[in-house]
């Protein structure tokens, strides 16, 4: 509809984890000139959200410091080990104000450009699906958008799986974007860095 308004939408990036089979702490690793986390927020200021929060947790301490003074809402998850969900849940507390949907993204998948997550928002403005995502000849990627009438289910998720507890239920629902091999790539070893490649 011409007259329907542009969606509010923020954006919860997950950074909680212990980065244990990475040997250190993932959010602090080197990518381009910037700490990752940097780069990853960096990334999404480029894009049309309207807030943005950050959910750490593990290496709180030592990552904390590189987000000061960004214009980001900053939240400590003291329950990382219960998984994924619960920074998912801790985000969407968090938020200010009630948008309309939000695209959640993991802090060790740089390849999330302010391109795709522009494009994950205009289909949700286009079809207003209850989930958004993007995928890679077929395959499932990241980052992952939901509408806020998802928001209350997602809270009741528990586990390492965060919204993908989700996917099943609403899966003849979903909207997807099509994008490249960026959406797929993340970070979880050391060895993982020689396929930055993808991502140029």
């Amino acid at each position: 509809m011409k007259d329907q308004q542009p969606p509010i939408v923020a954006a919860i990036v997950l950074a909680a984890g212990a980065s244990t089979r990475f040997g250190s702490p993932k959010q602090l690793l080197d990518w381009r000139g910037r700490p990752l986390l940097q780069h990853v927020i960096w990334q999404v200021l480029a894009a049309p959200v309207c807030e943005i929060v950050v959910a750490l947790g593990a290496h709180y301490a030592r990552v904390a410091p590189l987000i000061y003074g960004l214009p980001v809402t900053l939240t400590h998850n003291a329950d990382w080990e219960a998984g994924l969900s619960s920074s998912v849940a801790l985000g969407l507390r968090a938020l200010r104000r009630r948008p309309d949907a939000a695209v959640f993204l993991l802090a060790d998948q740089p390849g999330a450009s302010p391109e795709l997550i522009t494009r994950l928002i205009r289909s949700y403005a286009d079809a207003r699906a209850p989930i958004v995502l993007p995928r890679v000849h077929g395959q499932r990627g990241n980052p992952a958008l939901f509408a806020s009438e998802l928001f209350s289910e997602l809270m009741q998720v528990t586990g390492d799986q965060g919204g993908r507890a989700l996917l099943t239920h609403y899966w003849d629902d979903i909207a997807w974007v099509d994008a490249d091999e960026r959406a797929l790539f993340d970070i979880d070893e050391p060895e993982d860095i020689a396929s930055a490649a993808l991502i140029a």
